[in-house]
């Protein structure tokens, strides 16, 4: 996000413009989509694009399965800087074992240390606390990359960053002076602590799935 730019959420698909709903609330749905198990990897894609496009009815019937998918990865490339062909390219990085134990490491650097879900409170108190902001009065509001810019703007003092420095701190060798410090650590870890996944793992899946249909096509 450029502040000598404006926030125009459009584009040109064919002779058609169309529009993304960038408002933070409705991303939000989107990606609680994507790691919805009751949906198949199609179903995700299809309602994906409906949630994402205002006028996705002027190409719903119109467009092949494969230009949605198209028009799916573009949106999702231009628009949240998400990548579904990244573990494609990810994955002939794998040549060698120097390769590997880099890629792994990457991995390890990427866990998650929060969650827009588990942490919904604390980041509604949180901009409440820091900016004076709703959150439920700024649905369908509040852009998706102005809410990424202050959430990422938080400071040190809000319920949500206290329990993300939580979650990140490490614990210091054990000596035989810091045994309540290492178990009061510990304690709130454990308490403050997310199942690990991988935040692309759905997107991934839904894009192996159509290059596997893709393939199939092609017999």
């Amino acid at each position: 996000m450029l502040l000598t730019e404006y926030l125009d959420d459009s584009f040109k698909y064919g002779k058609r413009k169309l529009k993304v709903d960038m408002s933070f609330d409705n991303i939000l749905r989107f990606y609680d989509l994507t790691n919805d198990d009751s949906f198949n990897d199609e179903e995700k894609m299809l309602i994906g694009l409906e949630l994402l496009l205002y006028n996705y009815n002027s190409i719903a019937d119109k467009s092949t399965m494969e230009e949605k998918y198209e028009l799916f990865k573009y949106i999702l490339k231009e628009f949240l800087n998400e990548d579904v062909e990244q573990k494609e390219s990810e994955e002939k990085q794998k040549e060698s074992e120097e390769e590997q134990k880099d890629f792994e490491n990457k991995e390890e650097e990427a866990t998650r240390d929060f969650d827009f879900k588990i942490d919904a409170e604390r980041i509604y108190a949180s901009f409440v606390m820091d900016y004076r902001i709703d959150l439920f009065e700024q649905q369908g509001k509040l852009h998706w990359g102005k809410f990424i810019a202050l959430f990422n703007g938080l400071s040190d003092e809000t319920p949500f960053r206290k329990v993300v420095n939580v979650r990140t701190m490490e614990i210091p060798e054990p000596t035989k002076y810091n045994q309540k410090e290492r178990a009061k650590m510990q304690k709130l870890k454990s308490k403050y602590a997310l199942e690990q996944k991988d935040m692309n793992k759905a997107l991934d899946q839904v894009a192996d799935y159509f290059r596997q249909k893709a393939g199939d096509n092609k017999k």
